[in-house]
């Protein structure tokens, strides 16, 4: 497996910039610094230097041109979490199928396997907690190359935390 099939999982975890709501001790209406820590890479016959490189660009892309600033919205129980997997299950195509949804408006416990993807099959595990001023959680995707058959893992930790008002 290759790069190819890292970069696009990139997107996955900036949709979760999309969690929160306020009111019920989720993350409040506001501007938010998001950060992620890619903590396992394990690509079948990725050197360790391309494996390092690799960490590098996905963690900066994530903090984007913003510096990883997006706004949230507020008012919403916590149905956010669940738009979050929505989208994640839309942009990676195939057949997704949530397995486990256990979150709440503060947490975050769903499982998903997506068969069929262009990236191959891939079960995602995505945990987390939310406060009312950020969150902080953690997804996991194994992913199984339909050319090779071979697995690959990917695993980060995603964060955010409350900057301020959104500006207007």
């Amino acid at each position: 497996m290759t790069n190819k099939y890292l970069l696009p999982l990139l997107s996955a975890p900036l949709m979760l910039a999309a969690c929160g709501s306020g009111g019920d001790g989720s993350p409040t209406e506001g501007e938010y610094k998001q950060t992620v820590k890619i903590t396992e890479l394990d690509f079948p016959g990725i050197s360790e230097d391309v494996k390092e490189r690799t960490i590098a660009q996905m963690e900066q892309a994530a903090g984007g041109g913003t510096g990883g600033l997006f706004c949230m919205k507020g008012g919403d129980n916590g149905q956010q979490w669940k738009e979050a997997a929505k989208q994640m299950s839309g942009a990676l195509g195939g057949q997704c199928e949530t397995i486990k949804d256990e979150g709440s408006a503060t947490s975050l416990d769903l499982e998903m396997s997506c068969k069929g993807t262009a990236k191959g099959d891939i079960n995602i595990v995505m945990t987390g907690q939310a406060n009312p001023d950020g969150y902080d959680s953690t997804m996991s995707f194994d992913i199984k190359d339909p050319d090779s058959g071979e697995t690959a893992k990917l695993a980060m930790n995603i964060g955010a935390e409350r900057q301020g008002d959104c500006p207007s």
